[in-house]
């Protein structure tokens, strides 16, 4: 399962409205003006552990100053099931509510207890009842409540759940001795189904700091930095030595100068350890190649090398910095308990400090983590740091915070409710993004045609078809603009930079009057070869202003009768924006969910053939 979507509900500047951040199955970027709330949103996901305890999420400072002292933090999280969850039998989202007493989930995950846990949480329970551990005061009331989280009669309570093994377990020795073994059986046989479940879960990791491991250490900065890690915020020399279950002492004898016997095997012991409990672990996390750490001791210096299975050993430092990135992350993650896939990770600016082409890369890095069952949460400021190829523009969400302090978190960073101030802030790394402020980032091209479109989800709906009807999509540039005004503004610009385009606009008032009515008088651009609309119209229709008694937008252009027909198969397509509609319908398509129709399929080809024909 992956986390589909969030909401955190009077967490600091999020408020109980227009909180809620859907995430894309691997990767999601959020952009926003300084001081939007973005740290506040990644903050408030860190802070979700549906095994553990959550209650640093509910002290009293991180409650949102606008609400009333009464008011309380609580958390919404939709979990959604992937192909292989569904295989596996759970069908369906799970709903997860966590306030700072409770947690309550329903849905798919609460059927699947249901159907295949609950018989033997039954036979346990038979077995256990009538304070079968002879349990009194604390003990006994805590074995109340984890007799009511085996029942779940209406919602299950995961963290209790995992919790009352350990505890059930050093409770049998005070049940009869008759009882012990049956008890210990049918306790192993609930747990070894809940792990199953477990398993499934997704785990919500947050590097949240630049720690870094060194090539190399001197003796003085292993001494100082294993008494007091706290003042080395850089450094992530303590998590390995923790890691590795050296203890301090030990590891700083074995970097003095020295080879007598006690030294040479306190070094042999580390080598051994970081083979054993790193390098074992990072083989199934890295996959681009065999990579083996080790460390040298030698004159009061410990050095880190890397090798692979077919080069020689080198420094740290020498090796890449996709190589190093993945290491790092590997060692925070693994200090921090987080060891599998199926993680959520976040990341709050992590391209601040990183040239362009370093950020590029850490972008591909992120596109590869996500390939191994993870997903990706990240904020940023920079352009280079936004994946705009194919769909990744509706992958972006957008954060604005309101007059009174609220933040608010918008499905699509070209919701027309972001607030007027801060619009071109947040929208000016999509903008640099294709292309409209630099040449060497996604477009727009001179070799290629540039297609400028007047909204997101005639994007998204357009990109769909054409890759569906099997058009060769490296022969256009896509650019969605934000409305007719601004799809104007962007045809002038690449009109003076000299690049092929032809833009194209709903039929409807707006795209008339303010998008080809304009091209034509203020620039003296020429219909159906510089601007087009979604169907094919002439002046005469233009001039009788066909366009009011008979508007065509892209919905039409799909068919109305064909989105009917697509809500009814996807109840979730219901009653939700238009961009948002259009990602669902293109994301059924492209993953053989659903077939559109011959006659919107007709109806693209036409329109596609009609803007190629330029």
């Amino acid at each position: 399962m992956y986390i589909h979507s969030v909401k955190a509900i009077n967490y600091k500047s999020l408020s109980s409205c227009d909180n809620e951040i859907i995430l894309e199955p691997q990767i999601t970027s959020i952009i926003g003006k300084n001081e939007s709330g973005k740290s506040n949103v990644i903050e408030a996901i860190s802070r979700i552990n549906f095994f553990g305890d959550m209650a640093p999420a509910f002290n009293s400072e991180n409650l949102n100053r606008n609400v009333d002292s009464d008011a309380s933090i609580g958390y919404e999280i939709i979990l959604r099931p992937t192909v292989e969850d569904k295989a596996f039998g759970i069908t369906s989202d799970s709903k997860v509510i966590i306030t700072k007493d409770e947690q309550a989930t329903t849905g798919g995950l609460y059927d699947y207890y249901c159907n295949h846990i609950k018989a033997d949480a039954d036979v346990l329970l038979e077995l256990i009842e009538k304070n079968a551990f002879k349990l009194s005061n604390q003990d006994y009331n805590n074995y109340i409540i984890y007799m009511e989280t085996l029942r779940a009669s209406e919602s299950l309570h995961i963290r209790r759940m995992g919790a009352l093994f350990p505890i059930f377990e050093s409770w049998i020795p005070r049940a009869d001795a008759d009882k012990r073994e049956e008890i210990k059986i049918a306790l192993e046989t609930l747990r070894n189904k809940w792990l199953a479940i477990t398993e499934r879960i997704p785990t919500v990791f947050y590097r949240n700091s630049s720690k870094v491991l060194k090539a190399s250490y001197t003796l003085d900065e292993v001494q100082k930095e294993l008494a007091n890690p706290n003042s080395y915020p850089n450094s992530l020399l303590y998590e390995l030595v923790h890691i590795i279950g050296i203890q301090k002492s030990d590891f700083i004898k074995a970097v003095q100068t020295g080879n007598v016997g006690s030294k040479m095997t306190l070094r042999d012991r580390i080598v051994r350890a970081i083979d054993s409990k790193i390098n074992v672990k990072f083989q199934k996390f890295y996959l681009a190649e065999k990579m083996y750490l080790s460390a040298g001791m030698d004159a009061n210096v410990i050095t880190f090398t890397v090798r692979t299975s077919d080069g020689e050993a080198l420094n740290f430092s020498e090796r890449s910095n996709g190589l190093r990135w993945y290491l790092n992350t590997f060692i925070d993650a693994l200090y921090h308990g987080v060891s599998r896939s199926n993680v959520v990770y976040l990341f709050d600016e992590p391209g601040i400090s990183l040239h362009v082409n370093a950020q590029k890369e850490l972008l591909n890095l992120f596109r590869d983590l996500a390939d191994k069952g993870n997903q990706i949460v990240y904020t940023t400021h920079s352009p280079y740091m936004l994946d705009t190829k194919e769909d990744g523009i509706y992958r972006i969400r957008a954060v604005d915070k309101d007059s009174t302090g609220n933040t608010h978190v918008f499905k699509t960073a070209y919701d027309s409710r972001l607030s007027s101030d801060s619009k071109e802030d947040t929208l000016t790394p999509i903008a640099s993004a294709i292309g409209m402020n630099f040449y060497d980032t996604f477009g727009p091209a001179k070799d290629k045609l540039n297609i400028v479109i007047e909204g997101v989800s005639d994007y998204i709906y357009i990109h769909c078809m054409a890759k569906l009807l099997e058009y060769d999509l490296s022969s256009y540039s896509l650019i969605p603009s934000v409305g007719a005004p601004n799809c104007v503004n962007i045809c002038a610009i690449l009109h003076g930079w000299g690049c092929p385009f032809i833009a194209v606009f709903d039929y409807d008032n707006a795209g008339v009057n303010s998008g080809g009515e304009t091209l034509s008088k203020e620039f003296l651009f020429d219909l159906n070869v510089n601007y087009c609309y979604v169907i094919p119209v002439t002046q005469d229709d233009i001039k009788n202003k066909t366009y009011v008694s008979n508007p065509c937008m892209i919905e039409d252009v799909v068919t109305r009768e064909e989105l009917a027909r697509f809500e009814e198969i996807f109840p979730d397509a219901k009653d939700v924006g238009k961009t948002l509609k259009a990602k669902l319908f293109s994301t059924a398509v492209e993953n053989g969910e659903y077939s559109p129709g011959e006659q919107c399929r007709n109806n693209f080809k036409a329109l596609i053939d009609r803007v190629l024909a330029k």
